[in-house]
């Protein structure tokens, strides 16, 4: 039997997608947590890194928004962000690391993680809510 020729389709073909949302980001984060607390490393490291990447991308994406509402409220909101970022830049290097130190701190970064996440994406949420009205 005589192999067929590899072809690309166009569904194949790798295609920009949308930036996650805080949901999807909320679920990344649930699955670092959920690696954390199984003592995990590989499988917390690659949660983390992907969690990272897709952090980045919304980030990106936000940025634009950011400039559309008050500077007061785009600076705490900025804040939040930047505290994220560290945290989850901070617990990448840890899977990375093997959480070397105390698995339980990695766990607790991880919970950490998940509760500034959620009150961040609360307060987006409600930031663009007020500039639209």
């Amino acid at each position: 039997m005589e192999a067929l020729p590899y072809r690309q389709h166009p569904h194949w073909l790798a295609r920009p997608t949308r930036p996650p949302d805080h949901e999807t980001l909320l679920t990344l984060a649930r699955k670092v947590r959920a690696a954390a607390a199984d003592e995990d490393p590989s499988r917390m490291e690659r949660a983390a890194i992907r969690f990272n990447d897709e952090l980045d991308r919304h980030l990106r994406a936000e940025a634009l928004a950011m400039g559309q509402i008050a500077p007061p409220e785009a600076r705490i909101l900025k804040q939040g962000q930047d505290r994220i970022h560290k945290l989850a830049s901070g617990l990448m290097s840890d899977a990375g690391h093997g959480c070397a130190g105390s698995h339980h701190n990695c766990e607790s970064h991880a919970e950490e993680l998940l509760a500034l996440l959620s009150l961040q994406a609360r307060d987006e949420h409600h930031a663009w809510r007020s500039q639209a009205a």
